[in-house]
C-alpha cells in the first residue's frame, strides 16, 4: 500500500497532519481558495483552517466542517466550499488526560506543553478536548473582496470577536514545532465548537469547569501548496514574526 494508490488509508496508517498553504501565505493576503471541503475531508476528521476569501474560521470535528459566521454562529460547509488554508488529521487513540478547573487558555496550553515535553517537542501533535466551559473567548473574520489586504489588516478592520458562557463543547487544538513557523503557528492553536454545533471560533481565552484531552503524536506532515499566480509571485520570507503572532492574538 503507498499514497497513490491508496491515499486515504495511507494517511489513517501513518496518521500525520495534512496542511492546505502556508501561513506566510495567509498573512500575505492570498484568500484564494486552494482545495475543497470534499477534498480536505478525505484527508482528515478533526483539522482547523479559514475558508475563502478569508470568509469565516474553519472547524472539523467528527468529519464534518464548520464555517463560523460573523456573530460567532457555525453552519455546516457545503462539500463545494473552497478552502484557502487549513491543517487536518484523523485522530485516533491516544494519550487521555482527565482535566479539572483551567482559569485561563495559558493554563491549558501549560499542561499541554509538559505532555508535549515529555513525548517530544520536535513532533507534532493533534488534540481534543472535550469540556465544560463558564466562558470561551473566541473570533472570526468577515468576508474580503479582492484585491485581498493583508491579514493584518483584515484583523484591524474586519475581526469580529465574541464570548460564550456555561457552554459545553470541544476545542480542536493543534501543535506545531519552533522549527515550522512560519508554515505554520509555532506552539498551539486552538478552535473551538459547541456541543450541538451551532457557535465556535479560533479560541483567545477559557475558563473551563472540567474536561478530557485526547491526544496523538505524530511524525508526519504533508503539504500541499496552492497553484495560483498570488501564491507563485509572494515574497513569503516578508511575512513578520509579529504578524505570524497575530494569527492567535488577533488586531485588537
Amino acid at each position: 500500500m503507498d499514497f497513490l494508490t491508496s491515499p486515504v488509508r495511507y494517511l489513517k496508517k501513518k496518521q500525520p497532519i495534512y496542511q492546505i498553504s502556508t501561513l506566510q501565505s495567509l498573512i500575505m493576503g492570498n484568500y484564494y481558495g486552494a482545495t475543497t471541503v470534499e477534498q480536505l475531508l478525505r484527508f482528515g476528521d478533526i483539522g482547523l483552517g479559514m475558508f475563502h476569501a478569508a470568509d469565516g474560521e474553519l472547524i472539523l470535528l467528527n468529519h464534518r466542517c464548520y464555517r463560523i459566521l460573523g456573530d460567532g454562529s457555525a453552519r455546516l460547509a457545503a462539500m463545494e466550499d473552497r478552502v484557502t488554508f487549513a491543517s487536518v488529521s484523523f485522530l485516533e487513540e491516544g494519550d487521555t488526560i482527565s482535566l479539572g478547573a483551567m482559569e485561563s487558555l495559558d493554563a491549558l496550553r501549560g499542561l499541554l506543553d509538559e505532555r508535549v515535553e515529555l513525548l517530544g517537542a520536535n513532533n507534532l501533535y493533534i488534540v481534543r478536548v472535550d469540556g465544560v466551559f463558564h466562558r470561551v473567548a473566541a473570533r472570526t473574520e468577515r468576508k474580503q473582496e479582492p484585491p485581498f489586504k493583508k491579514f493584518a489588516e483584515v484583523l484591524a478592520k474586519d475581526e469580529r470577536r465574541f464570548v460564550f458562557e456555561n457552554i459545553s463543547g470541544s476545542l480542536v487544538c493543534f501543535y506545531f514545532p519552533q522549527y515550522l513557523e512560519g508554515v505554520n503557528t509555532a506552539g498551539w492553536h486552538f478552535h473551538f465548537l459547541d456541543d450541538a454545533c451551532t457557535c465556535g471560533g479560533h479560541v483567545f481565552d477559557i475558563e473551563m469547569e472540567r474536561g478530557k484531552a485526547l491526544l496523538n503524536k505524530t511524525d508526519r506532515f504533508v503539504m500541499d501548496l496552492p497553484h495560483n499566480q498570488e501564491f507563485q509571485d509572494a515574497a513569503l520570507e516578508n511575512a513578520s514574526k509579529d504578524e505570524i503572532r497575530q494569527i492567535e492574538q488577533g488586531g485588537k
